[in-house]
């Protein structure tokens, strides 16, 4: 059985990464129609699942295909729990339905919808209206501010819904300012990443809460102060050598829209 998982582990890893290999079309081009894309990643994983129900687990079974009740319990596994695996395949429903921590899979997919519905319901472009009084402030309280913002924005949110929804807003706010854009733009990517207090937040955080007995409190207080850190070092990073290494005191002719 060991064999077997090792065998579509790496079925898809190469199912992945040859879906788009970005050099030659890949194998996901032949499901696409009128260049809407039908295949993802995801879908992969699904087809490796149903793999997973389907092939049976040792040698003999994979024989016959015919599952035997008589069989006896491997060595060093539990006799109890071989006797509950009636199905004789890599993958069972009850298995999954005991194992799999399907709060993880609710909290990580409330983010997502969280994110997709921001950017649906026109909220990215409310908080872009309000961003725009930041002008006023000193560029180096703008970037501390702006970090903290998507710092607890993305607690709540992935970091990719984060990102596709401040970095736009970001962007087009800079050009609108006359400040370069990447004096914005980088210490808000990294702040992204800033997500240590709630178990939504990420999927490790997510994984941790799951299975180490964890109260929401308790990654609060830790989260919190290295989210603190992390904003002030992002902060004087932007505006010592960040300042002399990406020219952020001029504004870049690529940035420049009004010409065009």
């Amino acid at each position: 059985a060991e064999k077997l998982v090792l065998c579509l582990v790496i079925l898809l890893v190469t199912l992945w990464f040859t879906r788009e290999p970005g050099f030659v079309p890949g194998w996901g081009s032949l499901f696409n129609i009128e260049d809407k894309k039908f295949v993802s990643n995801a879908t992969v994983v699904m087809f490796i699942t149903v793999l997973m129900f389907i092939i049976p687990s040792n040698r003999r079974r994979l024989k016959g295909w015919v599952w035997n009740k008589a069989t006896e319990a491997e060595p060093g596994s539990d006799s109890g729990e071989r006797k509950d695996h009636r199905s004789g395949r890599l993958l069972d429903w009850k298995e999954v339905q005991r194992k799999l921590p399907w709060n993880v899979v609710l909290l990580l997919g409330g983010g997502f919808a969280l994110a997709k519905g921001c950017e649906v319901s026109g909220l990215h472009l409310w908080l872009g209206r309000q961003l725009l009084p930041l002008e006023n402030l000193p560029p180096w309280s703008m970037v501390a501010l702006l970090c903290l913002v998507i710092s607890i924005f993305t607690e709540c949110s992935s970091n990719a819904g984060t990102a596709t929804l401040f970095l736009p807003i970001l962007a087009s706010m800079a050009v609108l300012i006359k400040l370069n854009p990447l004096y914005i733009l980088i210490p808000g990517t990294v702040s992204n990443s800033f997500a240590f207090m709630l178990p939504v937040a990420t999927p490790p955080n997510a994984i941790i809460f799951s299975y180490s007995h964890l109260r929401v409190t308790d990654m609060v207080k830790a989260g919190f102060v290295l989210k603190v850190i992390g904003v002030v070092s992002v902060t004087v990073a932007i505006n010592t050598w960040g300042r002399a290494m990406f020219h952020l005191d001029t504004f870049p002719t690529w940035a420049n829209i009004t010409d065009s």
